[in-house]
């Protein structure tokens, strides 16, 4: 097996994934890489062989893993990634938040995105399938990500270069969405938050 990065993160050989998606099934990764943060991520992505692939996983909401498992660096992202931050109209999440919390954060700060509430998973995943629900998509609402390449460079995309079309993003090959920026719609918190039992009343 090829010689791997030492990381600050948690870095586990032939670690099963079956109890890290929603449908309990599936075999092992190679390597499970959960870093501490953006740099030791994108330190350990400038180090690693080009040859050794990578694959980038959320909370396992819509991932079905096959038995004979993942033959790459399975990289998931903790709470080093899970920030949620408003600013005026922008709401800035890590890819690890949950859809459901940076939806209920942004209505409590006067901000629509309530269509992120009963879509299950993270903004990554969100971001990279353009997740959508009550005629909304993530496409509507996404000013900018951040992501961390496979060559190991930190770099801001527009929402423009991405083509978020239904349930697809072109993403750079290898990279890792690791934060996201939303422009939101005003609205009453109140009003935003009756919006969100109903959505959840009706799923």
């Amino acid at each position: 097996m090829t010689a791997l990065p030492t990381p600050r993160g948690a870095l586990t050989p032939d670690r099963p994934l079956a109890d890290l998606t929603w449908l309990r099934v599936g075999g092992p990764a190679d390597w499970l890489f959960q870093p501490a943060d953006e740099a030791d991520l994108a330190a350990f992505l400038a180090a690693l062989d080009p040859a050794v692939p990578v694959f980038p996983m959320g909370v396992g909401s819509n991932l079905i893993v096959r038995d004979g498992g993942i033959r790459a660096v399975v990289i998931r992202l903790g709470r080093g990634f899970n920030g949620i931050s408003v600013d005026g109209t922008l709401v800035t999440a890590g890819a690890a938040a949950l859809d459901a919390h940076v939806a209920k954060k942004a209505a409590e700060a006067g901000l629509d995105l309530t269509f992120l509430r009963t879509i299950p998973g993270s903004i990554g995943g969100a971001v990279r399938m353009n997740a959508g629900c009550y005629g909304a998509y993530v496409a509507d609402v996404l000013e900018e990500i951040r992501v961390i390449t496979r060559q190991g460079r930190v770099e801001t995309l527009p929402a423009s270069v991405l083509n978020l079309r239904y349930r697809q993003s072109d993403l750079p090959e290898g990279a890792v969405v690791v934060a996201a920026v939303f422009r939101a719609k005003p609205g009453n918190p109140a009003a935003l938050e009756a919006r969100m039992v109903d959505q959840i009343a009706k799923r």
